[in-house]
């Protein structure tokens, strides 16, 4: 099974120089709030009715509230070998902390089926139509072959009352002709209004099998494989995408395989039309002596200054290195910037697992699944200057421990995270949301497009973006129109009676933007 919690872990002996790093810890600089925790209830074979370990990042919906899924649990028969875990569900929680679950992903033990997928591991992402969108890393087709979990996964939507539906259905590496299997990373929406995706297992080049793939699914759910990772045949390319893609803002799209490339170490890479660039290999010198760290599980980050940001789950410069941070540009020049070493676990986390993400103040923020002053990982602030600081921690007591995913900036500035471990020796808290509120400020919209570039009085428009969420106003040329928000990154705006040519503008609790470009109206 793909378990997040299956990273290789290994101790070395090689023991390098490094110049010393930038590091500070600002205690309670975040104030730190559980807004749902996942219980035992006993109501579900499963003993956990709203679901049961959260590997994946929320996302905030068009209605303010927030949306993901839990691995595990729910109303599913599905074992882990330990009893019954539960399929994994979808949920939808309000910011005051009212939990409702949107579906159940079940488990047919009369046919040994799971058509709808399970085990959701790669999260939300909100459409133009409203609708989200994920994947499950198996069920589907029960004849399809990853891992021997009843089929190779799903890709689904469902609506925000809980309307599901099955859009694709993965055939794995020996279908013909073969795609992809086991997605594990969230899917985004491309500027050109398909979504993309990886998937960690599946593809088949020359008889060579399960290294994943790329993939692309329309609107209206025509699926294609774009790439077919190979790392056998003579070339230097990743292997295994566990995490999911991000569109640069040159439009290619960038991620990182978990192995694959000159060392198998692991990759960072840029796919553009149909080409897949290795952009820089983590690099094993001598014998299992990764200085860079190796094995990135987490999607990349672009910052405003245009740079690339990521992590790598384990290894490091020091002998108890256990994950590094690092920046590359989109060219491929490599930088790394920090090692998690357990040596410091009063000061410091280590093993990151989840990506950054930009916040309204312009730093970085992420999270580490263990150390720091308690053990259950940190909260790190990167700047673009490459000084980190850790500004909150993890327990096993009062908010659960080990945080696997990206943290959330909501409309109103603070930062939302899941993690998935409860306190010691209590089975019954697998996991929490937590609000951590540091005085962020509201993120200010951003609109990178708009379509068409000119219409008439009543004609909507559709504006494309980031924190539309929240929107209270928006004019064209100063003359105020209607709009409906379909999610963070896109609105429809109705060009209004006695508007003029010009900009259009969008307002939010972080301020407003203006387009660069003028809206022609039409006679």
């Amino acid at each position: 099974m793909l378990k997040r919690s299956s990273a290789i872990t290994v101790f070395f002996s090689c023991l390098m120089h490094i110049q010393a790093q930038p590091f500070s810890v600002v205690p309670n600089v975040f104030t730190t709030q559980i807004v749902y925790q996942f219980l035992r209830d006993g109501l579900t074979p499963s003993g956990f009715s709203h679901g049961d370990i959260l590997y994946d990042e929320l996302v905030q919906g068009a209605d303010g509230n927030f949306y993901g899924t839990t691995t595990y649990g729910g109303t599913g028969l599905c074992t882990n070998g330990f009893g019954v875990c539960g399929c994994g569900t979808i949920f939808k929680v309000t910011p005051s902390g009212t939990q409702t679950v949107l579906y159940n992903f079940t488990y047919d033990s009369a046919t040994n089926t799971a058509v709808k997928g399970i085990y959701p591991y790669g999260g939300l992402v909100q459409g133009r139509d409203g609708n989200f969108y994920g994947t499950t890393a198996y069920g589907g087709n029960p004849s399809a072959v990853c891992n021997g979990l009843l089929g190779c996964g799903v890709i689904f939507k469902i609506t925000d009352a809980g309307k599901f539906t099955v859009l694709h259905t993965f055939s794995g590496a020996y279908a013909t002709p073969p795609e992809g299997g086991s997605p594990g990373g969230r899917l985004i929406l491309a500027r050109d209004g398909n979504f993309y995706g990886t998937t960690y297992s599946g593809g088949n080049v020359q008889a060579y099998a399960n290294q994943g793939t790329i993939f692309k699914m329309s609107p209206t759910s025509a699926f294609t494989t774009l790439h077919m990772f190979d790392n056998i045949h003579g070339t230097v390319d990743g292997a295994n995408p566990y995490a999911g893609l991000i569109q640069g803002a040159d439009g290619a799209f960038y991620g990182t395989t978990r192995f694959g490339g000159s060392s198998g170490a692991g990759t960072v890479y840029r796919f553009h039309g149909s080409t897949v660039t290795v952009l820089h290999s983590f690099v094993e010198q001598p014998v299992e002596f990764f200085p860079e760290g190796a094995y990135p599980d987490a999607a990349l980050v672009q910052a405003s200054d245009g740079n690339l940001y990521g992590t790598t789950s384990t290894f490091g410069a020091l002998p108890t290195s256990n994950g590094t941070l690092f920046r590359i540009t989109s060219s491929g020049a490599f930088t790394k910037l920090w090692d998690f070493d357990q040596t410091k676990t009063s000061v410091n986390g280590i093993a990151p697992w989840g990506a950054m993400t930009q916040a309204s103040d312009g730093n970085l923020y992420g999270t580490t699944t263990g150390g720091g002053p308690a053990g259950g990982g940190t909260l790190y602030r990167l700047t673009l200057g490459g000084v980190i600081t850790q500004v909150a921690a993890f327990d096993y007591s009062t908010i659960g421990a080990a945080p696997y995913a990206v943290p959330l900036q909501a409309a109103d500035g603070t930062l939302y995270i899941t993690d998935n471990g409860g306190t010691t020796g209590n089975a019954d808290y697998q996991g929490a949301i937590v609000r951590l509120a540091g005085g962020l400020p509201a993120p200010k919209p951003a609109i990178q497009r708009f379509a068409p570039a000119s219409g008439t009085t009543g004609q909507q428009i559709m504006l494309t973006g980031a924190a539309f969420v929240g929107a209270t106003r928006v004019t064209f040329n100063g003359t105020a129109a209607s709009f409906i928000v379909k999610s963070v990154n896109t609105m429809l705006a109705t060009v209004p009676a006695g508007a003029t040519s010009g900009p259009i503008t969008v307002t939010n609790a972080g301020g407003t933007t203006r387009t660069t470009n003028s809206f022609t109206v039409l006679p």
